[in-house]
């Protein structure tokens, strides 16, 4: 049972113990398999834990899709590359033990091929999480177009003259309550394992926005760095990215950081639209002469924006899109996830109060933005 109350807040007496998942591996071997046979993996590192002490004591939920999708790239003929990914969390992760993967060939083509991976625990408890991975060959540029977006011209607000190392490290939990202690140095932040994640501060820019045009930008690159010959790995270490504080960005670009009840993963999906040129981690490769380069040989820094497109009725849709150094659109990630503001069947007059007045508020806020626009 989690032991949390409104916002992510801990209510149990007593901290978790420190988990010893929450520290800087590499992603090499974050990503690590054992293999139990042809067609099934076990993973090996421990997850991250949200929060450490003061989380709910379940896994980082993109350590099992990352794992899985990688799972299902030891059944594939080199090189196929994963390009697309749907996922569902089914039950919450343990953390202390092992994940299973099993593989499961729905066909193998010859520019594509699909596989299913089917996740277990505890055998008790069944599946935890399923998805279908699918794979292509790579394929010569043909008719090509993505919005034009110069993320540093965009967001100058909060970018000029600043590079991703500028920015403090995504908190563990990206809630109100959890930087308020981080501000004021009650805890200290959870170490986060195989990537290096920098939240930009966007106050300037989200100010005066409607929740809906909001955004977060944040940085990421891997610890350590990826075996060239295995390009797969590095389009995991990106969809591992894709859910690092998802929903806990929804709700605090509409204000809900602090009243939430209940908030978990429920769907996945990742899209990877570039060529292995432009997804390459590491150290040098292609300069751009911004401050994404690789310019302490820590590798090349991307760029994940952020944003919710929709919150209602126990839920919201994370959308995130994926940016290379060069203003390159690499990938497209959406997440339909489990946010209430009630525990029961029928909201008390208070929780009603609350929602019927943030309604109306964005209500309003949305007719003035649709006024601004025409």
């Amino acid at each position: 049972m989690d032991m949390t109350g409104r916002g992510g807040r801990p209510t149990r007496k007593v901290p978790l113990p420190k988990h010893p998942g929450n520290t800087y591996l590499p992603f090499k071997d974050l990503i690590k398999l054992e293999k139990i046979d042809d067609r099934t993996y076990r993973s090996i590192a421990l997850p991250f834990a949200p929060g450490g002490p003061l989380g709910v004591g379940r896994s980082y939920g993109a350590h099992v899709y990352m794992q899985a999708c990688y799972a299902a790239c030891q059944t594939v003929a080199e090189g196929f590359l994963i390009h697309n990914v749907s996922g569902n969390f089914i039950l919450s992760g343990e953390l202390t033990v092992p994940f299973v993967y099993k593989v499961h060939i729905i066909r193998n083509g010859r520019s594509y091929c699909t596989r299913i991976v089917n996740v277990t625990q505890s055998q008790s408890k069944g599946i935890c999480f399923t998805c279908t991975v699918s794979f292509k060959t790579p394929e010569p540029l043909q008719i090509s177009a993505q919005e034009n977006v110069k993320i540093f011209e965009k967001y100058s607000s909060v970018l000029h003259n600043k590079s991703p190392t500028d920015f403090p490290e995504c908190p563990s939990m990206d809630l109100p309550f959890y930087y308020n202690l981080l501000k004021s140095g009650t805890v200290t932040n959870d170490s986060f394992p195989g990537l290096e994640c920098r939240k930009v501060d966007m106050s300037a820019y989200n100010r005066d926005l409607h929740p809906l045009d909001r955004r977060q930008l944040i940085f990421y690159r891997t610890i350590g760095t990826l075996p060239s010959d295995d390009p797969n790995m590095h389009l995991c270490a990106h969809i591992f990215a894709t859910d690092r504080n998802s929903l806990y960005i929804v709700a605090n670009h509409f204000e809900l950081g602090d009243y939430f009840t209940a908030m978990s993963s429920l769907a996945h999906t990742v899209t990877i639209h570039s060529p292995m040129e432009e997804l390459r981690f590491g150290k040098g490769g292609k300069r751009t002469g911004t401050v994404l380069d690789d310019r302490d040989g820590k590798g090349r820094w991307f760029c994940m924006e952020v944003n919710g497109d929709r919150i209602g009725y126990g839920r919201a849709l994370y959308h995130g899109r994926f940016w290379s150094s060069d203003g390159t659109h690499i990938m497209t990630a959406m997440q339909d996830g489990l946010i209430r503001f009630t525990n029961k069947q029928e909201a008390s007059a208070e929780e009603r109060k609350f929602m019927d007045e943030q309604n109306l508020r964005w209500r309003d806020q949305s007719k003035r933005r649709k006024d601004e626009k025409l």
